[in-house]
């Protein structure tokens, strides 16, 4: 029997847990930064999110790869911080997907224009599109995070991406 990752972690196999650290880290970055748009404090976050997943350890329940319980408590902190911090400044364009992403969605389209299009979505449609295509996750994955049914977020998903293709058409990338 194969003694999973996460009940090695709570026995004390502390390369184990830096090994999910280096695995995680720029993803989790990513959607901090994406989350508060300030890079120092994505930073912060991201840092709080390894030192809690390790503190609170022993509360999680083994269903394999912790990145779920990662992107949760990354998700939970970002509230928090937003909570505490209210920005002075409204950024006009914030980094949302990656050219990976980009190409995943629609490789002739100019990435500036489907970020701004991104951006006028609802927050929930916002978040999954995110999720999905510019951190990779997968759906059920999404919905311990956002903590929603698969449906939901698949309807998320269709939604959003329904909605930007009809706004790509409308535009002069057709």
């Amino acid at each position: 029997m194969t003694v999973s990752p996460i009940k090695k972690i709570k026995n004390g196999d502390l390369d184990i847990a830096e090994q999910v650290v280096s695995e995680n880290y720029d993803a989790i970055y990513k959607y901090c930064y994406w989350k508060v748009g300030n890079s120092a404090d994505a930073q912060d976050i991201t840092q709080e999110v390894f030192l809690s997943f390790v503190k609170n350890i022993d509360t999680y329940t083994d269903r394999g790869k912790p990145r779920a319980f990662l992107y949760t408590i990354a998700k939970n902190l970002c509230i928090n911080w937003s909570k505490k911090i209210k920005p002075d400044y409204i950024e006009s364009t914030k980094e949302s997907i990656d050219s990976y992403a980009t190409e995943k969605i629609e490789s002739m389209v100019d990435k500036i224009e489907l970020e701004e299009i991104i951006n006028q979505l609802p927050e929930e449609q916002k978040e999954v599109i995110v999720l999905r295509y510019g951190h990779d996750l997968k759906v059920n994955e999404i919905a311990v995070i956002i903590g929603k049914s698969r449906f939901t977020v698949r309807y998320r998903i269709n939604l959003a991406l329904a909605t930007i293709k009809n706004k790509l058409k409308g535009s002069d990338y057709h």
